[in-house]
């Protein structure tokens, strides 16, 4: 195709059109993720009340299991010694055992009954889940396609070799966002949100359970919604401060990066050192959040990418440059082949080359990575 023919205007009234078909499609999707969402709890709801029923029928089963015995036995006894006994005697030992044989028949029924039923509503919850799985992907891939229409396709005519980079880049950058807000969604849909949802349940049990097991199992059962509600309160928290740590706001970068890299030393199996310039000030605040943002990055590559087990974080002042340097102990890479994984240290590039600073990277297989990152301090407040 020889896009020098190319009418822009047209162009744009093509993609404006692809863009809007493409967004209701995107809207029907949804729908149909919310409704097996919404429709997954109900079935969710149901299972829970199922269960208890399937707990209680299969502890009068055993009830009825015991009686069936003891009739049993008794029939036995009176088949042995037949002679001992009246007619009146033996007619009730065999009504008893009929009764007791019907009864435990009647609950074995039911429970095979309310088996099924579980394992039906299990089923029908697993293609539920397997229906908002495929439309959360497909919305995703659909909004990586719609970001690309609305950003890059329009900026066609650039230079070719920058428009291709930009394009591979931009795209990776855009399936980065969708990846993010794809974890943060599932991040939120499995923490809070399942939380809150059990709370929910769990309160419309609480009067079941008042009348069935007394005011003490109630207050317990509340005891534990409190305890649910302040661990939903905690992940929330945590979501918050990966977005975006208010401490870095509040205290600056030297105690923000203090906290996060104790933080990650707590939870990973790496143990992380800091050092750093006991002289340094409060930064622009884009540059703090640039920087933290850049560690953080370097961190994270380390810990997930390098398998490293000790990682090193250094900042310090070189004249009228912040000096920031990385470096781990894990499997490296070779720098002169570029991998998926190498988009996280083109972003770097792309950060601090904005920042009108420099960037250098030096790595080899099995002997680990260093990062020296150099940035002037007054050259932000454009940034």
């Amino acid at each position: 195709m020889d896009f020098q023919k190319l009418d822009p205007n047209s162009l744009d009234v093509i993609l404006d059109r692809t863009m809007e078909s493409i967004n209701t499609s995107k809207s029907k999707l949804f729908e149909i993720g919310e409704l097996s969402h919404d429709e997954c709890q109900q079935i969710n709801n149901q299972l829970q009340l199922l269960t208890e029923e399937l707990e209680t029928v299969q502890g009068l089963r055993q009830e009825r299991l015991h009686m069936d015995r003891i009739a049993r036995a008794e029939l036995v006894k009176i088949s042995k010694n037949f002679q001992d006994y009246g007619e009146p005697e033996i007619r009730n030992a065999y009504e008893k055992a009929s009764d007791a044989q019907i009864k435990l028949s009647v609950s074995m029924e039911k429970e095979s009954r309310l088996k099924d039923q579980i394992a039906d509503l299990e089923q029908r919850i697993s293609s539920l889940q397997n229906t908002s799985d495929k439309a959360e992907s497909f919305m995703s891939q659909i909004s990586t396609v719609l970001s690309y229409l609305g950003g890059e396709l329009r900026l066609y005519g650039e230079v070719i070799e920058d428009a291709r980079r930009k394009q591979e880049y931009g795209l990776k950058i855009i399936e980065a966002q969708e990846e993010e807000r794809k974890r943060l969604s599932r991040e939120i849909h499995d923490g809070p949100a399942q939380v809150l949802a059990n709370v929910l349940l769990r309160s419309q049990l609480i009067e079941r359970i008042y009348e069935k097991k007394g005011k003490d199992e109630a207050f317990k059962e509340i005891k534990d919604m409190r305890s649910l509600i302040e661990d939903a309160l905690k992940e929330v928290r945590r979501l918050i401060y990966d977005l975006r740590p208010m401490a870095l706001d509040d205290l600056g970068l030297v105690p923000t990066l203090l906290k996060y890299l104790n933080k990650v030393d707590d939870r990973s199996e790496a143990t992380i050192y800091f050092h750093y310039f006991e002289g340094i000030q409060r930064l622009h605040v884009r540059l703090e959040a640039a920087i933290f943002r850049l560690v953080q990055e370097a961190v994270q590559n380390a810990l997930k990418h390098a398998d490293a087990t000790e990682i090193s974080v250094d900042l310090n002042l070189d004249g009228d440059k912040i000096v920031v340097t990385i470096e781990d102990n894990g499997i490296g890479f070779d720098v002169n082949v570029r991998k998926d994984q190498s988009f996280g240290l083109i972003g770097m590039k792309e950060r601090v080359g904005l920042l009108n600073g420099t960037i250098q990277v030096q790595s080899t297989p099995n002997k680990g990575t260093y990062i020296l990152i150099r940035i002037p301090i007054h050259e932000q407040e454009g940034v």
